[in-house]
């Protein structure tokens, strides 16, 4: 199964890479193809992988159709480590306490 979902793949400064895919809304009534991005955030992101293979391994749901990749580190990618980083850390605040994220 497939779901066109916009996402990105790239390196970071520090050489490890990132996957995050935009938050989004639905428009309409096609799942699929009626919504609108916030590029402003992600509603999914996994960081410090070794390769861009296995950034793109760490997801695990419906084939996006791609991703756009970004091999080399710039103010881009920088801004994709802020949205991951804070991202991953509104997902720490919701666990349980004990649990290991």
């Amino acid at each position: 199964m497939s779901v066109n979902r916009e996402n990105v793949i790239w390196k970071s400064r520090n050489g490890t890479w990132g996957i995050g895919f935009y938050d989004y809304y639905q428009t309409g009534e096609d799942y699929e193809w009626d919504v609108e991005y916030d590029y402003s955030c992600f509603n999914f992101a996994s960081v410090g992988h070794v390769s861009e293979d296995a950034a793109h391994a760490a997801w695990r749901g419906a084939n996006p159709g791609g991703s756009t990749i970004y091999s080399e580190p710039s103010a881009e990618t920088d801004r994709f480590d802020e949205m991951a980083a804070k991202f991953l850390a509104e997902q720490r605040e919701r666990q349980p306490t004990g649990y290991r994220f």
